[in-house]
């Protein structure tokens, strides 16, 4: 009877001891949630798989990690929203910034449409930290959003701008998104940049009057943006006039960590998702690529100032994406090494052709070996030829049908790609597949184990000392 009482009155000690050592965690000064949207464990994974390959030699082991990958606390989280297995970005976001379900399409809002969630960006930013919101896709859109707006559709983009405006936060950084704060492209006609210099922002649209700006300066850049101005170009379409992750979140951290009770950075590869959605395998892993290296610049920042707290998660996975397909054991992303363009430039180009009524066959075949696709098949030529008839006809239903919605021609590029690597996407949407969640730094540990994705945010709460409740 004694000996138990001993040990109950030992158990009870090292649970208290260690919900006082919690207890005195000191709050990361410095956050970081990174945010690849699409971004599944197949994604991750191709893309560690390409850091080991080698033009022309498949890679037969991992040995060399993603930076995303090497964070020494691994988790998975849930991405359901409030109606359906299949979510979309701005109620998955939503969770991860305010710890609610909430419907697809709606952003910082219950599912009334009507009520506010609060938000950890928000409360961070009541609690001293600088907040900096970044996006290769335009700042407006559904990811980035659901850290500063709350509204009942994601589609209102010059409303959530207008919202951009009044947050008060102290960073924005994305890619296109122009037309949303120019009076001359907006519906109401007025002139959000002129506002947002009134409330003190420094206004940036090139790459160097982004890099330009001054350390504790309060920021709107809306950086160039690809051919449709909705997002940064993809990495392997990009010029000397464009800006890598990495160089964003190395100028951000610069610009806010002149606040001495630190920041809250959330970065967001939007680009991702849209390769996925496309099925342009190629694109997905360049732009996964650049992510990790944004990782790598809040490592290195680590390392300097170890009260820091790094967070990488994705959204929902995109597209389905399967490592090898039908009977054969193999998967060969060491081929996308020889991808030059995006489809974004491929449909750019079928359109100039179209334009010109020099859409053939001849013309075709020299896009796909600008694209990457040397040396074709006569089965590859056949299917290419196809898809030139099918873009001919205009019929919105077939195409939508049997290419997704995309330009026949570059879905087939990229589909006779795809099967050269033996690889399959089953999907032109996101699906409900569980997400890896990886995390290093202050309060990192918290962060383990098979959780929803309205934890993460719950978590942060804690481990930041927001003081949020539900």
């Amino acid at each position: 009877m004694f000996r138990k009482l001993r040990l109950s009155l030992f158990v009870l000690m090292v649970l208290l001891v260690t919900a006082f050592a919690y207890a005195q965690d000191k709050a990361p000064k410095h956050i970081f949630m990174f945010i690849g949207d699409g971004m599944g464990v197949a994604q991750r994974q191709i893309a560690e798989l390409q850091l080991n390959n080698k033009p022309g030699v498949t890679a037969t082991s991992q040995k060399v990690r993603l930076n995303m990958n090497s964070l020494k606390v691994l988790g998975m989280n849930t991405t359901y929203d409030s109606t359906s297995i299949v979510p979309d970005s701005a109620s998955t976001a939503t969770s991860l910034a305010s710890g609610y379900k909430t419907l697809s399409g709606v952003i910082g809002m219950k599912e009334d449409k009507v009520t506010k969630v609060p938000l950890i960006s928000e409360f961070l930013k009541q609690k001293g930290l600088s907040v900096g919101i970044i996006s290769d896709v335009k700042i407006v859109h559904a990811t980035p959003a659901a850290f500063y707006a709350h509204i009942d559709s994601r589609n209102k983009y010059d409303e959530i701008a207008s919202q951009l405006i009044h947050s008060g936060f102290d960073l924005f950084v994305g890619g296109g998104g122009d037309k949303h704060f120019n009076p001359a492209t907006r519906k109401d006609g007025k002139d959000l940049y002129a506002e947002a210099a009134s409330r003190g922002y420094a206004l940036a649209r090139t790459r160097d009057e982004f890099l330009a700006l001054k350390k504790g300066t309060k920021v709107l850049a809306n950086l160039p943006g690809d051919v449709y101005g909705e997002a940064l170009p993809y990495v392997m379409d990009r010029t000397g006039a464009d800006l890598n992750l990495d160089e964003i979140v190395s100028k951000s951290i610069d610009l806010l960590s002149g606040n001495p009770k630190g920041f809250f950075m959330v970065v967001e590869g939007g680009k991702i998702d849209w390769a996925c959605h496309a099925n342009d395998t190629g694109a997905a892993i360049v732009n996964m690529l650049d992510l990790d290296k944004a990782i790598g610049t809040a490592l290195a920042f680590k390392e300097k100032n170890p009260d820091t707290l790094i967070i990488v998660t994705g959204d929902h996975e995109c597209g389905g994406l399967g490592l090898s397909m039908g009977n054969t054991y193999r998967v060969n992303p060491e081929l996308f090494y020889g991808q030059k363009i995006s489809h974004e430039v491929v449909d750019e180009k079928i359109k100039t052709l179209t334009g010109k009524k020099e859409l053939n066959e001849e013309a075709v075949f020299r896009l796909a070996e600008e694209f990457g696709l040397a040396s074709l098949t006569e089965t590859e030529k056949t299917a290419i030829v196809k898809s030139i008839a099918d873009e001919q006809t205009g019929d919105k239903d077939l195409i939508k049908t049997l290419y997704g919605g995309y330009r026949p021609v570059s879905m087939v590029f990229k589909r006779l790609f795809n099967t050269r690597a033996n690889l399959y996407w089953t999907s032109y949407s996101h699906t409900g597949i569980p997400v890896m969640l990886t995390a290093e730094g202050a309060g990192a540990d918290r962060f383990a184990g098979y959780i929803d994705n309205t934890d993460v945010c719950k978590i942060l709460n804690i481990v930041a000392q927001a003081e949020m409740k539900w």
